[in-house]
């Protein structure tokens, strides 16, 4: 159990210190921007959408299956991992270009409340800053951040694993075909 902890600690850490890509750079690295899309659910053994407890900054619940109809896009940050925040810009602009799609825009910490709280007075962002109240290695979140798209019908159909700029006209256009 202690290695898995240690394990589970380095790869969040890991994954915490990647650098931010624009799509146009995985792109220059020979790997066409349409891989980064390839749907992966790490939850294949459980029902994510049914069973993870997310709480408003008011510890009010949220119930993911409210937004049945909805796609929903679930990022998971932490206040102390730098290419959570670099890409929060980029995630409030891809909101703003979303308005229309029937998005649902949601930005899960495993943090307290407070530090959440604190984080969120020194930003400028509009943004909807959440709670879950699992550690993230408990729902199988393994690396920071992480962003699960997830359809009108539950169902993750994509799974951004690192930072990515979510306001890039590839990743909108994506974002706009995914489940409709």
């Amino acid at each position: 159990m202690k290695n898995l902890v240690i394990f589970s600690t380095f790869l969040v850490l890991w994954g915490c210190n990647q650098t931010k890509q624009s799509p146009s750079e995985s792109a220059a690295e020979d790997t066409p921007v349409t891989e980064k899309f390839t749907v992966v659910d790490p939850f294949s053994d459980t029902n994510l959408v049914d069973n993870i407890k997310l709480y408003d900054l008011d510890n009010n619940p949220i119930d993911l299956r409210t937004f049945a109809g909805k796609k929903i896009f679930l990022n998971f940050w932490a206040t102390w991992c730098k290419p959570c925040i670099m890409e929060m810009p980029s995630i409030e602009r891809a909101q703003q270009l979303l308005e229309e799609e029937d998005y649902i825009f949601l930005l899960a910490s495993d943090e307290p409340v407070g530090r959440i709280k604190r984080f969120q007075a020194t930003r400028d962002f509009e943004l909807k800053l959440i709670r879950v109240e699992s550690a993230f290695p408990d729902i199988g979140i393994l690396s920071l951040p992480t962003t699960l798209i997830i359809d009108q019908q539950g169902r993750i159909v994509m799974n951004q694993i690192g930072a990515l700029e979510w306001d890039a006209p590839e990743v909108i256009q994506k974002l706009r075909s995914l489940s409709m």
